[in-house]
């Protein structure tokens, strides 16, 4: 008997500790509900939300009641009250020295603290995971209409739906005036709030942060926001290519290379996809991958003169590989065939005339420096047998010269567009003075001088 009323006893010591906590979320409810009318009168007192925060602190440290939907209901209310609250003492302040209402408000919003929005929209996630059935009630009485929600429900509605205006008014005016690490996180915030309020996919305001993020140079917020975005089936070309950006940035090049791999395949026409992820083989010396690329490209764009320059400055380097210094290696065995490549395309290019005036000076310079350099590898052959040199000597000369005069008016058409860029004038006065034009090298020895060098 004394152990049955000792258990009962326990029994009733529990029921009387769980009706008081759930007393302090009714103490919350009813002081939230004051501050209200208060706001509606026009006369915020302050009073009454401070109660109703410690009530609501209270019940948050229990529990009990902190696995109870309604807990964290009244906690976003109160959290997101004291925020409007806070801003609304803000602008009053502003009143005396700033007339314009907008600016005004921006600077309000800068000004004020952020940490009670901040608790609200962490509640709004612990709802989330806690009860999705009350999150589904409310995202029903959004769509259907206010009548199907209880008083409660469309308050909470209500400042939840105000806390995405809000969101997107903090996120522009962070971004306007450059603070673009926290206009990313609020620029999520807003497409977070509209996910899951109104069951849409804020493409806007995730790319916004996405953007944010970029122009921060947070990495790490970049991965999140851009990786949220492609889980949301919510991606564009955009994201794989600032996922590749954020991976490459903190040095990891094969997540990098699996970006655009995926971004390919779900972009496959995508031209700044193909051309990011060529530019990568290029840089890390893929040049079958990046041939491979650039061909389909000029498959899709065949007047596309870039694409033709950088196919031959691949096959160009194919064809003189050098080492990390540097300095020539040994040439390929199918070199003749990798400089007939490049001749090709570098001349489409050229047909194809870039627009660049940058980009129609290389591809003019480098198809000039290719045949110059190798009329000097022709002319520097040596002969099999000692009794041939004079032969070979001369046929050396006959044909390098064929390349020498090929050089001259690419590099001539490659300096009227660049008139002081002296490597030019250099290579030009050579072969001029190689194929006995001593006038011309003359010319050009007077430019140095007149641009400073020898």
């Amino acid at each position: 008997m004394v152990n049955k009323k000792t258990y009962l006893a326990g029994i009733l010591l529990i029921t009387g500790s769980l009706m008081a906590q759930k007393g302090k979320v009714q103490t919350a409810w009813r002081a939230l509900s004051d501050y209200e009318e208060t706001v509606k009168d026009g006369k915020p007192n302050i009073a009454y939300l401070a109660t109703a925060k410690e009530a609501i602190d209270l019940a948050l440290a229990n529990d009990d009641t902190k696995k109870l939907a309604k807990t964290h209901a009244y906690s976003l209310r109160i959290a997101y009250a004291q925020f409007q609250y806070n801003l609304q003492e803000e602008m009053k302040k502003l009143e005396a020295t700033v007339a314009d209402k907008n600016q005004r408000a921006q600077m309000a919003y800068g000004n004020t603290s952020l940490s009670d929005f901040e608790k609200a929209n962490n509640e709004l996630n612990t709802l989330k995971d806690l009860d999705p059935k009350f999150l589904e009630t409310i995202q029903t009485g959004i769509a259907n209409g206010a009548s199907s929600l209880d008083e409660d429900e469309l308050k909470f509605a209500q400042a939840v739906l105000q806390m995405k205006v809000e969101a997107g008014n903090i996120a522009s005016g962070k971004f306007n005036v450059k603070k673009y690490d926290e206009a990313a996180d609020y620029f999520y915030k807003t497409g977070f709030i509209n996910t899951i309020m109104n069951k849409t996919k804020d493409t806007a305001s995730f790319y916004n942060a996405c953007v944010s993020a970029s122009k921060a140079k947070n990495y790490d917020k970049m991965l999140d926001y851009n990786k949220k975005m492609i889980e949301l089936k919510l991606a564009s070309a955009y994201n794989y290519n600032a996922l590749a950006s954020a991976h490459m940035a903190k040095g990891d090049t094969t997540s990098a290379f699996d970006d655009y791999k995926k971004g390919r395949e779900q972009f496959p026409k995508d031209a700044n996809l193909l051309t990011e992820e060529t530019n990568l083989f290029m840089a890390k010396g893929k040049s079958k991958e990046a041939l491979a690329n650039l061909k389909l490209a000029t498959e899709r764009e065949p007047k596309n003169p870039f694409y033709y320059i950088f196919i031959g400055n691949l096959y160009d380097n194919m064809a003189n590989p050098k080492d990390k210094t540097g300095r020539d290696l040994p040439k390929p065995a199918n070199f003749d065939e990798l400089f007939k490549n490049a001749e090709t395309n570098y001349l489409k290019a050229i047909e194809l005339k870039p627009s660049n005036k940058d980009f129609y000076f290389d591809v003019l310079f480098n198809l000039g420096a290719m045949y110059n350099n190798y009329g000097g590898m022709l002319a520097s052959r040596k002969p099999e047998k000692i009794t041939d040199m004079l032969r070979v000597q001369k046929e050396n000369d006959e044909a390098s010269a064929v390349y020498f005069k090929k050089a001259i008016p690419f590099l001539e058409q490659a300096l009227s567009l660049r008139n002081n860029d002296v490597q030019t004038m250099r290579a030009l006065r050579i072969l001029y003075a190689k194929t006995g034009n001593t006038a011309k090298a003359t010319e050009m020895t007077e430019s140095l001088k007149l641009n400073g060098a020898k």
